[in-house]
């Protein structure tokens, strides 16, 4: 997630952003509730674990640890997260487990609506885990989140959960959860009433904000639109989706597992939800890493990295120029012919008008995986660049994920997992960029260009804000410079198009016995380039809580435009070093896939 403006310290970022069916029952916890927790950790919680615990000990003794599945949800249909039903689990106040897939296994838990009124209304947070198979010396639950706001934790952990678990070890549950107002959580955000209604509401979306004559104008009335949409069918639920009340679901979900220190990855927005953890509850950290830590965003570094292995490639990259600010000016007039000359693509089956706006956000998403997605796009200018469209068009539905045939997308009985207004009630509920003027945002688009060659990308979000009418309560206004229980590992890329490097050093700064760990690579997050080196530090944190030592740089296996085969570095390796290699390289090819078309 962006940061549109540069601040003075982590703890102004994190303000600004927070300005910005068969059944396993887990053995309810043995939780203290310390006095400073009340209004953090449910008094009604505190209450059902107690009376749960001498119940459920004499009836369901043979529960221990992570607890067991038997059987299948719906008959010995297979399912997965995705399309399960989760309607058909009904909430609790601890966590009782349904099959929803191999290896998968879904629940609903109930907490308060209102943690500081424990007593009142209730969401249902909705969590997925890949349990672990080493019951014997089960090490607790991780909790995973990949950012937005708006991304499914659900989704996230259904798709890289096995490779995660394989890397870290078989004690861990690898758990994702969707935040309040997201995916099958509920009570849900949304502006729409089904999905068609939202349907022919995004056919309607105009071309990128600078692309026409009108397009700016269109943006900020459909934004308005949008907030009264929502004013009128989920202010309630938008009231209770802050990143405050979303760390202390966490604290409740390690609770509901039996445990009392949090052990968690986040990534982009992640590092804000689980950097507002770490200071309010930092007595309860056991493993806490902020990957991709928010701050103001520069693309001019990573594209100097891409218009510079182009030059160095030669005729390996498609676009080929003898300097790299020839190859940016290829770019360029490739962009600039879209503008007044769209390409219309029918490949027999599938088609779509390549104009600028496809073409400049495939561009925009490259550079947050790079490696896997900029030499297939450079291949699709390239085609273009000679009238040829159909490259383009896979690019557009590999990248986005978006497909006309309405009838293959799997139904799910709550709400689809990728649900946007979620997100937009926690971006713009807890930000200060709600209900600006058009003249205010015409002087901020203008700034903003000054600033980024990606501005009329970035722009809509702060548009989109400037039509929501829902500010959240409970909002964190708290101090992040505090020592945590157990040491933070915040990571930084050296070229992160959305969250630079200098972010992850204030982040270290702030939370005062953290441990910095750079990547050296292009993209956002550290996943974005292949690193044996990084993952080993981040497994090692998790399982025996070792940190890296200061100053460390980890180098990458990656090179653009040139292939593996090529790469004498990978074939100098020793046989556990490639092993090891392709065991990253699989992961950060799932943490690709789970968040391909969100990039936020």
């Amino acid at each position: 997630m962006e940061y549109l403006g540069i601040l003075d310290s982590w703890s102004m970022i994190t303000r600004t952003w927070l300005s910005s069916m068969s059944t396993t029952m887990e053995k309810p916890p043995n939780v203290k509730i310390s006095p400073k927790r009340i209004g953090f950790v449910t008094f009604r919680t505190a209450i059902f674990a107690v009376l749960s615990l001498f119940l459920l000990n004499n009836l369901f003794h043979k529960f221990s640890g992570p607890g067991s599945v038997d059987g299948s949800s719906d008959g010995g249909v297979v399912q997965d997260p995705l399309t399960f039903e989760w309607g058909k689990i009904t909430p609790s106040t601890y966590l009782q487990w349904h099959t929803c897939g191999e290896q998968r296994e879904c629940a609903r838990l109930e907490l308060p609506m209102d943690h500081l009124q424990p007593f009142g209304e209730t969401v249902a947070i909705a969590l997925v885990r890949v349990p672990a198979s080493n019951k014997k010396d089960y090490r607790g639950p991780i909790l995973l989140n990949p950012g937005g706001p708006g991304g499914s934790g659900v989704a996230f952990a259904h798709q890289v959960g096995s490779i995660f678990q394989t890397i870290i070890g078989d004690e861990y549950d690898i758990v994702g959860f969707d935040p309040r107002g997201i995916g099958a959580t509920t009570p849900k955000v949304s502006s729409f009433l089904n999905d068609i209604e939202r349907s022919i509401w995004d056919a309607g979306a105009p071309p990128l904000v600078n692309s026409t004559s009108d397009a700016f104008i269109k943006f900020y009335s459909r934004a308005n639109i949008s907030g009264q949409l929502a004013f009128s069918r989920s202010k309630h639920a938008a009231e209770y989706v802050s990143t405050a009340n979303v760390a202390r679901d966490m604290l409740n979900i390690t609770n509901a597992f039996g445990f009392d220190k949090l052990k968690y990855w986040g990534f982009s927005y992640g590092s804000v939800l689980g950097g507002t953890f770490a200071a309010m509850f930092p007595d309860h950290v056991e493993r806490l890493i902020i990957d991709g830590v928010v701050e103001f965003s520069d693309y001019y570094s990573v594209l100097t990295y891409i218009f510079d292995a182009c030059v160095a490639a030669g005729e390996d990259c498609p676009l080929y120029a003898p300097t790299p600010t020839e190859v940016g000016a290829r770019v360029e007039a490739i962009f600039e012919s879209l503008r007044t000359k769209p390409i219309p693509v029918f490949n027999g089956t599938d088609y779509v008008v390549v104009d600028y706006q496809i073409a400049k956000n495939l561009f925009f998403h490259g550079l947050y995986d790079p490696f896997i997605l900029i030499g297939p796009y450079f291949d699709a200018l390239a085609a273009l660049e000679k009238g040829n469209g159909d490259p383009m068009l896979n690019e557009f539905r590999m990248g986005t994920g978006q497909s006309p045939k309405c009838g293959d997308v799997p139904k799910s009985s709550i709400v689809p997992i990728t649900l946007l207004e979620g997100g937009s009630a926690v971006r713009c509920g807890e930000g200060h960029g709600v209900g600006f003027s058009i003249d205010d945002l015409r002087v901020y688009l203008e700034e903003l260009r000054e600033l980024s060659v990606f501005a009329d990308v970035w722009s809509e979000l702060r548009i989109d804000c400037s039509g929501w009418k829902i500010k959240v309560k409970d909002r964190y206004e708290g101090d992040f410079n505090t020592t945590t229980s157990f040491p933070l590992l915040v990571i930084g890329n050296t070229l992160d198009p959305a969250t630079p490097l200098f972010a992850a050093k204030k982040a270290h700064e702030e939370f005062r016995n953290s441990a910095l760990l750079t990547v050296d690579t292009p993209g956002h997050c550290s996943t974005a380039g292949t690193s044996p080196v990084a993952l080993n530090y981040i497994r090692n944190y998790f399982r025996e809580g070792t940190l890296p030592p200061v100053g460390t740089v980890c180098p990458i296996e990656n090179k653009l435009f040139v292939k593996d085969s090529q790469n004498t570095t990978v074939l100098s390796m020793k046989e556990e070093e490639r092993r090891f290699l392709e065991l990253t390289k699989e992961f950060v090819q799932a943490m690709y896939e789970a968040r391909k078309g969100f990039y936020l």
